[in-house]
């Protein structure tokens, strides 16, 4: 009778605690979709700056013009590339005078204005640069296979990207 008791007790307990454990999961996060109604590619190019002295590091800069298509601002920009998740600077872009530019340093066909996401407005055309050394952290929607692709979400969509599947690389820029 008593080793009945305790079997029963022990079962119901297991029972408890696997019930628990099965309620307690969190709610797997949807994959991110692709959001081409939200923003055209126009280019994305990266140009290395080789410094003057042997002991300093090149550095490469990617840039990524976009169009934005959506009339909600973006909440949060960021690109996941080979080098892992990094934090874009949103620019508005405008057409300047420089027809043919030579790329020799940063030159651009376009005058680039940092502004906040919030600002964004349909049909402008945005640069997006990289800040390494964010600390935001990668959502769980995305997996570590997705990469090469603009990440965005407005106020109230979920994770959405844009593949980016080139890049020009422009004339390396040599420091005296």
């Amino acid at each position: 009778m008593y080793m009945t008791y305790n079997k029963t007790l022990l079962i119901a307990i297991v029972c408890a605690c696997t019930g628990m454990n099965a309620c307690a999961q969190p709610k797997k996060a949807a994959t991110p979709k692709i959001g081409s109604t939200h923003v055209r590619l126009i280019e994305c190019s990266e140009q290395t700056t080789l410094p003057g002295r042997p002991e300093m590091e090149p550095t490469t800069q990617k840039r990524m013009l976009i169009v934005w298509k959506s009339k909600t601002p973006p909440h949060q920009i960021f690109w996941r590339g080979q080098d892992g998740w990094t934090d874009c600077v949103i620019a508005k872009a405008r057409k300047n005078n420089n027809k043919q530019p030579k790329y020799e340093f940063g030159e651009n066909w376009y005058d680039a204005e940092q502004i906040s996401p919030e600002k964004v407005k349909r049909g402008d055309t945005l640069e997006l640069t990289l800040m390494y050394g964010g600390k935001n952290t990668i959502p769980d929607e995305v997996t570590p296979a997705m990469k090469n692709r603009i990440f965005f979400k407005t106020e109230k969509s979920q994770w959405m990207f844009l593949p980016v599947n080139t890049c020009k690389k422009r004339p390396d820029i040599a420091m005296p």
